[in-house]
């Protein structure tokens, strides 16, 4: 091991070690990016929704299937279609809606949520299990460094999804429709652009995307599925996307991965720094707004009247 107040080692095998974390809030912060951008609004009910994917996921691993795999696309297409519903069903259908109005929805829907899920799907506080059990252990920089296999998986789908949507967005035409829609709705559906089905379809794959993340962060972070566990990611993910901006969908990215590190590194300066970190890291990001307010990658946008 390295020498030093905080040695190579440490700083290392924490980094490796947060690895799960921010794959997580990565999946988390580009979903609630998606819903930004084509409705314009932020999403509160994110890491409920992300919550009801993973009950649906434990009460099928735990009282019918005993397949885990096949229990979280279960939960996946559950937290899908609800996000699809909530845009089709209840956002469109509000009268004279606003920014604001959404929120205020997805308020609602979360507070919502919070006391139907245990009443419908909780029994005995279901869980699900790591996708595989154990350690990978492999040399870095001199340094013997241990990641389990879960966290390992988790990175490696969620770099190949967040990659994959990003060539999406770039190449499809259901990407050239988001970033059409995310830069001017109206404009987009004078040029035949299916607006409604845009919206919708990023409603859903939120949802989809969020169902994943709590599927995957519950079981390796010793929680049992339960109604607010996703909650500090979605806040975290809100951060995220304050930091990186909100004008590329690769700032909430960017974002998240600094948000994950910083902080932990942040947490290896002792007692107090480590009590503390979190106070720290959003003071910091606090002076960043306070010095560019769009976030780090955030550009201005001027409108031609």
């Amino acid at each position: 091991m390295g020498k030093g107040i905080v040695s190579l080692y440490t700083i290392l095998q924490t980094l490796v070690s947060s690895i799960m974390q921010a794959s997580v809030l990565s999946l988390s912060a580009f979903a609630i990016m998606l819903i930004f951008k084509t409705s314009n609004t932020t999403n509160f009910a994110q890491g409920m929704i992300s919550a009801f994917g993973a009950y649906v996921a434990a009460v099928f691993f735990s009282d019918l299937s005993q397949n885990l795999i096949l229990s979280i696309i279960i939960g996946i297409v559950a937290a899908f279609v609800f996000g699809l519903l909530i845009d089709v069903v209840i956002i469109r259908n509000s009268k004279n809606i606003t920014p604001v109005g959404k929120q205020m929805i997805t308020m609602g829907l979360a507070l919502l949520l919070i006391g139907l899920i245990p009443m419908t799907l909780q029994k005995n506080t279901p869980s699900l299990a790591v996708l595989v059990e154990g350690n990978i252990s492999f040399r870095f920089l001199g340094e013997t460094l241990v990641v389990t296999k879960h966290a390992l998986i988790t990175f490696c789908m969620s770099t190949v999804i967040i990659v994959l949507l990003f060539l999406a967005l770039k190449f499809t035409k259901w990407g050239l429709s988001v970033r059409a829609v995310a830069n001017n709705e109206m404009v987009a559906g004078m040029m035949g652009i299916n607006t409604r089905w845009t919206t919708a379809f990023t409603w859903a794959l939120a949802g989809g995307l969020g169902a994943l993340a709590a599927s995957l962060y519950g079981p390796l972070a010793g929680m049992a599925t339960s109604v607010g566990y996703m909650t500090p990611i979605q806040i975290q993910g809100f951060m995220a996307a304050i930091l990186g901006g909100f004008s590329l969908f690769s700032g909430p990215i960017v974002g998240a991965l600094l948000l994950v590190f910083v902080g932990n590194l942040f947490g290896l300066g002792g007692e107090a720094m480590s009590l503390y970190k979190e106070l720290i890291v959003y003071g910091i990001i606090f002076l960043i707004i306070l010095i560019k307010p769009l976030g780090l990658f955030g550009k201005k946008v001027i409108k031609k009247v």
